[in-house]
């Protein structure tokens, strides 16, 4: 794998570095040994030769005589019209880097070499419908016994109509290059960038020399290099393979100075569609939202931007635009008087609520592009008005959402994605899980029962709540297989001893615990867990309704009952 000086000069003058290239300058005078000028600074940036002082002395005589043999040219080191042919006409690419690049510390070690191998990443991709930067090859560097730095990739494309070939650039009209997020390369694509490789039997392989890339991967560490296309658009589907061009076609530099060369017979293979085609789906967000229980404030404004319920859409086969999304509100007592979209803590869009309690949220000028197999989740929040009726139950449920391909084409997806339902009171207990656990009773060893436990923290907001009358549940037990309700069961809390009231504001526990028989399980119930499905509170405050229930259901146990009839 180690080569001799006179290789590592060859691949000198075969690199290019940043900055100059035949393609950035026309050499219209010959050079000689002893020639001191602007041409002579250009050579040396196309030959590799470091600094470029602009003396043709004996550094750029040999980088001249190497470049003249790999290019079948006598070897003479004076730079004729033979030469100057072959420097104007062969296509060298130079990096050209996005952001400045701190230079790499110096290798470090002797003599050393890269293992190289293809990247598990990027796959291969079959239906790529997106324009913008687009992974497609990948390869990993190991550096041994010394540091390396890459130098050089000789990158192969070949790209298909159909059964024609064509050049890439009809497609590509970027290259760049990443370690990892960084940005090493970004390289511009024209009708002359790549070289045909006119000994292919299929006559259908390009080729571009990336120089210059100068990225140093430590002794006995794995660095990865990504390469990914922008394109043009397209009227029909192109299929496209990359590689590594030629068996030296990657230069590497170890901690001697001495360039190795490695070849990968491994290629990517994609297809580039047409954008237009892309499904999309409206589900429940992965995170489940639980009942709450929200304090209107009578004498201001109500409550402002309280959360109602999630959805999640995701786009499937190609990207897709919302358009619009319709949502329905459902309340027992007081209609919210607003209704928020959000994308994270961005608003999208706000509406008035009618009293039909319908709502269609215009996205058109948000940009809510989804991805191919992207997902992402929107939340739906309201305010509610001072006037709110005590005991108000309210539910918001997505109906529609109508979404726009990359083609421009409009399509409308019902759903049926509904929210819990939220409590609405001048006085409420908010609360918090600390424990919710379902455990089997045995007797003479055969499972007879289970019992139910739950233990809530409680903080009251906007006046005192009761504890002598204590708080009265529906506990319950839902089937883990299908979701369904098991039994339920009324039960009271157990609050601290001595306990009158929960203060405004304090922090305090109430425990609830329910025995079901297993008899009475429906056949195949077998795995349960425990669930609150209402609580019944007293205010302390004479001016409040005596009875009051909040809407509460947790269904996330800690732990769950498994047992056999």
């Amino acid at each position: 794998m180690k080569t001799s000086f006179k290789a590592a000069i060859f691949a000198l003058a075969l690199a290019v570095s940043v900055g100059a290239s035949a393609d950035s300058y026309v050499f219209n005078k010959n050079l000689k040994f002893g020639n001191r000028n602007a041409d002579v600074s250009a050579l040396q940036a196309v030959l590799g030769v470091t600094p470029a002082t602009g003396y043709f002395g004996s550094i750029t005589l040999k980088a001249v005589k190497a470049y003249q043999l790999a290019n079948s040219l006598p070897a003479t080191g004076f730079v004729g019209p033979m030469t100057r042919a072959v420097l104007n006409a062969v296509p060298t690419t130079p990096v050209t880097p996005t952001t400045p690049v701190t230079p790499s510390t110096t290798l470090q070690g002797s003599e050393g070499f890269a293992e190289v191998r293809l990247s598990p990443t990027p796959t291969n991709n079959t239906n790529i419908q997106t324009t913008m930067d687009i992974p497609v090859y990948g390869i990993e560097f190991k550096a041994k016994q010394s540091d390396i730095s890459v130098e050089r990739v000789n990158l192969q494309v070949a790209v298909l109509n159909g059964t024609d070939a064509e050049n890439p650039s009809t497609l590509i009209n970027k290259i760049t290059v990443r370690d990892g997020s960084t940005v090493l390369a970004t390289i511009p694509v024209n009708s002359s960038t790549f070289s045909k490789d006119t000994s292919s039997s299929t006559n259908n392989v390009y080729y571009l020399q990336i120089t210059g890339i100068s990225t140093k991967v430590a002794k006995d560490t794995i660095k990865t290099l990504t390469f990914s296309f922008d394109t043009n658009s397209i009227d029909t589907a192109r299929s496209v393979t990359v590689g590594v061009y030629g068996t030296q076609g990657i230069r590497t530099v170890d901690g001697r100075g001495i360039s190795s060369y490695n070849g990968l017979t491994d290629t990517r293979a994609h297809t580039f569609n047409k954008p237009g085609n892309s499904n999309l789906l409206v589900k429940s967000d992965a995170t489940t939202i639980y009942s709450q229980n929200y304090r209107i404030n009578t004498t201001s404004n109500g409550a402002e931007k309280v959360l109602l319920s999630t959805f999640a859409v995701k786009s499937e086969t190609g990207p897709s635009k919302i358009v619009n999304v319709t949502a329905a509100v459902t309340a027992s007592g007081t209609k919210p008087s607003n209704l928020y979209l959000y994308d994270g803590s961005t608003i999208l869009d706000a509406r008035s609520v009618p009293t039909s309690g319908v709502v269609t949220f215009d996205l058109n000028n948000s940009n809510q592009v989804i991805a191919q197999d992207q997902t992402k989740t929107f939340t739906i929040k309201a305010d509610m008005p001072a006037t709110t009726a005590t005991g108000t139950l309210v539910s918001a449920s997505v109906t529609n959402v109508t979404y726009e391909k990359a083609n421009g084409s409009s399509v409308s997806v019902t759903s049926a994605i509904s929210g819990p339902y939220h409590y609405f009171a001048p006085v409420v207990p908010q609360f918090s899980k600390i424990s919710s656990t379902a455990t089997t009773v045995k007797n003479d060893n055969l499972d007879t029962s289970v019992t139910a436990n739950v233990k809530l923290g409680v903080v009251a907001q906007g006046g005192d709540i009761s504890a002598t009358s204590s708080f009265t549940a529906v506990i319950g037990l839902k089937n883990i297989a299908n979701g369904n309700t098991v039994a339920t069961s009324s039960v009271t809390g157990v609050v601290e001893s001595g306990q009158t009231l929960f203060a405004d504001g304090a922090s305090k526990t109430i425990e609830f615990t329910a025995n079901f028989a297993s008899s009475s399980f429906s056949a195949g119930t077998t795995n349960v867990k425990t669930f609150v499905q209402s609580i019944t509170f007293k205010p302390f405050a004479s001016n409040i309704p005596a009875t009051l229930s909040a809407g509460f259901e947790l269904l996330d146990s800690d732990g769950y009952a498994s047992f056999s009839k």
